[in-house]
């Protein structure tokens, strides 16, 4: 087993160059990975906490958080790309087209944009970027699999996903966004936008000669590998993107599910579906999450 020494020593080394992973210090599962974990965690909690406090540091946080995770995300292509064995960019798995990338693509609309294009982006953190960061986070196979947690690749991860992770707790703390104020079913389905925009790309690259995996539509992710065994991948695709669809709407079908039983008896007891179709010949605006978390709707606004 190597020491600590050998880690930092070999701190922007690439894994083709380290010992094998068992005889280094920090890697996952091991001791030293989850003190590491924890106290990053604590951090990330304790800086949410003191930032959605601080409601006027929001935004510039959140920008410069974004600006910073762009330049860290060219660094780690550019690492993996430059400094193994074999140099060059591989287009089969170098891409940002994975379920959080759409974090790097959603944040400008979570910090800039209003209505849908805002509550589409906040969505996206409350679902799937909640699961993503937190999965990837707490066991990061991914990198720690061949690197210490005391390692460049683990710094990157940890600093994505967990900024991921800071900017849920940020929102949800200060009210920025919310599960609450649900009423439309349409409304349901705005947080897999990003990920059924983002399918589009990554399956075209999937399915040419490339038979790449990303946003993981061939099932190449330890946690499918425990749910499929050798499935065709056509099945894993689809299974995936029935998953990407009804997952993010679990997460606000309460909200949904208790605005409708407090609506009134007619609207209550209607039919959701002709709700949808309704909507979509009506005038009135669907209901919007403000920074303040309360419901903005143009009946709201007559009164």
């Amino acid at each position: 087993m190597k020491d600590l020494h050998y880690v930092l020593a070999n701190f922007f080394t690439h894994k083709d160059y380290l010992v094998p992973a068992n005889e280094i210090p920090g890697t996952i599962f091991t001791p030293m990975s989850y003190v590491f974990e924890a106290v990053v965690l604590a951090i990330i909690v304790l800086s949410a906490v003191y930032v959605a406090r601080h409601k006027k540091l929001i935004k510039p946080v959140f920008i410069t958080q974004w600006v910073v995770l762009l330049i860290w995300e060219a660094a780690i292509v550019s690492f993996d790309s430059l400094a193994g064995k074999t140099p060059g960019f591989n287009f089969q798995t170098s891409l940002s087209l994975y379920p959080c990338s759409i974090f790097l693509y959603v944040m400008p609309f979570a910090i800039w944009g209003r209505g849908i294009y805002k509550q589409i982006a906040c969505g996206y953190v409350f679902t799937l970027g909640l699961l993503g960061g937190a999965v990837n986070f707490l066991l990061p196979v991914a990198r720690l699999t061949d690197y210490s947690c005391l390692s460049f690749a683990a710094f990157h991860t940890f600093t994505f996903h967990g900024s991921m992770i800071f900017t849920f707790l940020v929102m949800i703390l200060s009210g920025y966004h919310s599960y609450g104020g649900i009423t439309q079913l349409r409304e349901l389905f705005y947080p897999c936008i990003p990920s059924l925009i983002m399918s589009v790309p990554a399956n075209i690259l999937n399915y040419s000669p490339l038979h790449s995996d990303y946003m993981y539509f061939r099932g190449d992710f330890f946690l499918l590998q425990r749910l499929f065994h050798n499935p065709a991948p056509i099945a894993v695709t689809i299974t995936l993107y029935v998953l990407y669809i009804l997952v993010p709407a679990l997460f606000y079908f309460p909200s949904y599910y208790h605005n409708r039983q407090q609506a009134p008896e007619e609207d209550a007891f209607s039919f959701p579906g002709l709700d949808l179709i309704w909507d979509q010949f009506s005038l009135e605006e669907p209901n919007f999450q403000t920074f303040s978390g309360e419901n903005v709707s143009n009946s709201s606004q007559k009164q």
